[in-house]
């Protein structure tokens, strides 16, 4: 998608990090900047002792190491985050630390070195009318980004996600390692927007090609209900119902009400442009309307 670049990643030994690696290594030099040496360790191991590859340790709240680890650096992107839904309810203070002091202090850094011509900050679908800590501190981080747009000497975009199937530490990956044990479900009817790792990782380098400046790239995505997820994979039909959790929705929006007049089609991507409306928006995109994956691509899609 790129070459000759020197670009770093925040959160950059978590499995989207891992995935961009894997696709830009072969052409760029790359910064793997995490605080995670277990992880960055097994990166090493695994990728070899490659000269085009820098390993970081730093937290992403540190604006004087980052601002250090972005010199040279023509590429940021910003992927470290809080982002399990419970943690975040019960500790929301650690999460408006990592997820905007960190962010902060990531465009701070970004400003301070110029050598560096796009940044891109990595959502999620829970930013869009959001009800969680989570999803409350993604939208922030949206806007900070967008602000930043206006004064930074780069381009800014962002980048919304759903769910990324088999991305370290999901549930489903826990599900498929202990089909046997007792699965619980928040309510019937709860279902999530679905793709690959891999769709991620391309999801943020065709915004660093394509984006402009404030841009926010939101990948149309099908969805599934847990409920068939589970269903395929134990074998069984019922599951104990337990109420949602608390910021949990029982459907999902890609696109909100308020950002529709601004959203534009752009191949498989919604793209949300903050200073031009939209005379024929697409309709909201939810799970509730989005098409669903068949039984054929859900097994394919969690890889049986």
């Amino acid at each position: 998608m790129f070459a000759n670049e020197r670009v770093l990643i925040t959160g950059g030994s978590g499995s989207l990090g891992r995935q961009i690696v894997d696709i830009l290594k072969n052409s760029n030099e790359i910064v793997v900047y995490s605080r995670n040496e277990e992880r960055q360790h097994e990166m090493q191991k695994s990728l070899g002792r490659l000269s085009n590859l820098t390993f970081i340790i730093g937290d992403v709240r540190d604006e004087l190491t980052l601002t250090d680890a972005l010199r040279g650096c023509t590429i940021a992107i910003h992927a470290a985050a809080m982002k399990d839904l419970i943690f975040c309810e019960n500790q929301p203070v650690q999460t408006y630390l990592n997820n905007l002091i960190g962010t902060q202090s990531f465009l701070q850094a970004v400003k301070k070195n110029p050598s560096v011509k796009k940044a891109c900050g990595v959502s999620t679908d829970k930013a869009a009318s959001p009800s969680s800590v989570y999803g409350c501190t993604k939208y922030i981080m949206e806007q900070m980004f967008r602000e930043s747009a206006r004064y930074a000497d780069c381009i800014m975009s962002t980048v919304r996600f759903g769910n990324m199937i088999n991305s370290r530490g999901s549930l489903i990956g826990e599900w498929k390692s202990n089909p046997n044990k007792e699965i619980c479900l928040t309510h019937p009817d709860v279902a999530r927007f679905f793709f690959t790792v891999k769709d991620g990782a391309t999801t943020v380098l065709e915004a660093i090609n394509s984006a402009k400046n404030g841009e926010l790239y939101i990948r149309k995505m099908k969805q599934a209900r847990i409920y068939d997820i589970l269903k395929l994979i134990t074998g069984r039909d019922s599951f104990p119902i337990i109420g949602l959790f608390p910021g949990e929705k029982i459907h999902e929006e890609l696109v909100s009400q308020n950002e529709a007049p601004y959203c534009h089609e752009l191949g498989n991507y919604y793209v949300v442009k903050p200073e031009c409306i939209n005379k024929s928006p697409p309709q909201m995109y939810s799970t509730q309307n989005a098409p669903a994956f068949s039984l054929n691509e859900l097994v394919t899609l969690l890889d049986f």
